[in-house]
């Protein structure tokens, strides 16, 4: 067995050995143990998904119905400052500040087929005449006084709290069956009547466009004392009487989303958290809100609960379907497969057991195509190849004895050969280089070692008697080099005398012919001043004079040459013996060393043939020329 086979071996009892019994003694336990792992692992992870996906949905739903509320609330405040402009702005006409009653009639009959299909009536009421309509978009209202129902705030008409824009906007207030809420303006007019335009709009035509995603959705505008000014459900879904308006709470102080919502709060809650509603089934509904900017109302969105979490319905019921299918793939795989994976590995464990005992004849027939059937083979495989290995390793060993035999020999042989050379090496290292291993023929590498080893103590042999001669010529030709460099450094100083005296009788030379030139060229420019005169004929002898100066001058020249190169010729002694002085230095040095390295190489014993003969050099002392 090999020891990544034994590693293995190891680890398997290892990590049976972490097993309980029961489990490290049977697969079929192990199976089952697994496939309930497996089952856990699909619960776990069912669950997370779960978790998780019921999480993002209910962020989903929450984002999505809040979002509605901000949506609808906030169309409604578009609506608010739309109709608080147009009323501003009618009210600022030409024919309703300055017209008659009549133009002001005409020119609200022609607007009316204008205005949004929410604005109820627009009125040009007279509060100075008990509330008079004198002009109307409804024909009949001219001259009727202004319904209390519809507009309770004309009793203080005088005291309204108008916007930035210079418009009132009214509370909601039911009347015919309608969320009606009046925007007012007063008319300046030039005559200072008492004028104002009212302009009357439909709340439930207006929640009529607020969005709804689905049928079941709907949408209610609930303002600070509970009631429901604005719906997309029809009348008597809203329960609404003549003279009231429906009533979404009775105590709103205590209606959370509406106290929320009018503290600037948008959010999503389940029905079944708030209290304090008369709204019918409110438990069966998720409600999203969100408060209107610039007045008290807060708009809620109802969503029934099947609605909004159907999809996270559908998913639950998906994943418990997987759930179950697969608890259920997971009960078939583990009685059909592990039973009858259970009794092939133990009929296959039966024929390793007899293997095991020694019994190479067990029957391993092929009876499955499956990975059993090939466990199987493999097992036959194993058997052949262990029949075959059992023979080589009989073959194997007998050789192994013959090898071993063989061995042996040479062990000795080389035992006798290493002991001889090594006595040769020894002798050799003692000093004598005439010694030589022996060669037999018995074995090549020997042999060759022998041979390597010959040739290498041959050149040392001779390297060595070669410095030893050449040690000795050194010395010699180093003490002849000494003696000839100071013959010649003495005949440089005695040349260099010689020269200084040349150059001192050189100096004097050229004075003295100077010094006789300068004499004759005095002598010339006498005769010179001669040579006029007739009575003297002087020009054969001033010619002559002037010859004679003339070889002076040149004699001069000469002098002043040989002085110099008298100069130059001392300068190039001094150079030589200085030269010839470091010479003798190191042919000194050369001596001192050459001694020591003959001495050594003296131990060493050469043959005669190996002598070293010094072919160059000084060979001869140079003789010293006094002369």
């Amino acid at each position: 067995m090999s020891g990544e086979d034994t590693q293995q071996t190891r680890s398997v009892e290892e990590a049976s050995s972490i097993l309980p019994g029961f489990l490290g003694r049977s697969f079929l336990a192990k199976f089952l143990v697994a496939l309930l792992l497996i089952s856990v692992v699909i619960v776990g992870v069912s669950a997370n998904t779960y978790n998780q996906t019921n999480n993002q949905l209910t962020s989903a739903t929450e984002t999505e119905y809040t979002g509605v509320a901000n949506q609808s609330a906030a169309q409604i405040e578009e609506w608010r400052e739309s109709r608080s402009d147009t009323t501003r702005r009618l009210a600022q006409f030409s024919d309703v500040r300055s017209g008659t009653q009549g133009e002001r009639q005409e020119f609200l009959q022609n607007e009316s087929e204008q205005l949004p299909d929410d604005v109820h009536n627009v009125h040009i009421v007279d509060f100075g005449d008990n509330s008079n309509i004198t002009a109307s978009t409804e024909e009949s209202e001219v001259g009727q006084n202004l319904n209390t129902r519809e507009a309770p705030w004309q009793t203080r008409v005088g005291s309204l709290s108008y916007n930035d824009d210079g418009v009132f906007i009214s509370r909601a207030e039911e009347a015919l069956t309608r969320s009606l809420v009046s925007f007012v303006t007063p008319i300046q007019t030039a005559s200072g009547d008492n004028l104002y335009l009212v302009v009357q709009t439909d709340m439930d035509a207006l929640a009529g466009d607020l969005p709804a995603p689905s049928q079941d959705v709907y949408s209610q505008v609930i303002d600070s004392e509970g009631r429901i000014v604005a719906g997309t459900q029809d009348t008597e879904r809203l329960d609404r009487n003549d003279g009231s308006l429906s009533v979404y709470s009775e105590t709103p102080d205590q209606l959370s989303i509406l106290q929320d919502g009018l503290d600037g709060q948008s959010d999503f809650v389940q029905g079944s958290d708030i209290n304090g509603t008369t709204v019918p089934d409110h438990g069966n509904f998720a409600i999203g809100f969100a408060p209107v900017e610039g007045d008290d109302w807060v708009v809620a969105t109802h969503v029934p609960l099947s609605t909004a979490y159907a999809l996270r319905s559908t998913i639950t019921t998906n994943l418990l379907i997987l759930s179950l299918t697969a608890f259920l793939g997971i009960g078939v795989i583990g009685v059909v497969f592990g039973r009858g994976a259970t009794g092939a590995l133990n009929r296959l464990t039966e024929k390793a057991d007899r293997l095991e005992a020694g019994n190479l004849d067990v029957d391993l027939e092929v009876t499955r195509r499956d990975e059993f059937g090939q466990l199987t083979a493999s097992f036959g495989n194993m058997r052949d190849a262990l029949r075959d290995r059992i023979q080589e390793a009989e073959s194997a060993r007998k050789e192994a004895e013959v090898s071993r035999q063989e061995a042996l020999a040479m062990t000795d042989y080389l035992q006798e050969k290493a002991e001889d050379y090594s006595e040769v090496m020894q002798r050799c290292a003692n000093g004598d280089l005439t010694q030589r291993m022996e060669t037999d023929n018995e074995n090549e590498a020997m042999d060759r070692i022998a041979e390597e080893f010959n040739d290498m103590l041959g050149e040392l042999e001779k390297t060595t008697g070669q410095l030893k001669t050449f040690s000795e010529e050194v010395a010699e030709s180093s003490e002849i080099v000494l003696t000839n460099t100071e013959n010649v450094r003495q005949s440089a100083e005695r040349v260099t005398a010689s020269v200084e005296n040349i150059n001192i009788d050189a100096t004097d030379q050229e004075t003295r012919l100077t010094e006789l030139a300068d004499d004759l060229d005095v002598v010339i420019e006498r005769l010179h001043s001669l040579k006029g005169n007739p009575h003297v004929d002087i020009n054969d002898e001033l010619t002559q004079f002037e010859n004679v100066a003339t070889v002076l001058e040149e004699a001069t020249g000469q002098t002043r040459s040989i002085r110099t190169e008298a100069e130059s010729a001392a300068e190039t002694s001094k150079q030589q013996a200085d030269e010839l002085d470091e010479v003798s230095e190191r042919a000194d040095r050369l001596k001192r060393y050459a001694k020591p390295l003959g001495g050594i190489l003296d131990r060493f014993e050469t043959a005669a043939e190996h002598e070293f003969v010094f072919s160059g050099g000084p060979s001869q002392p140079v003789q010293d020329n006094d002369d």
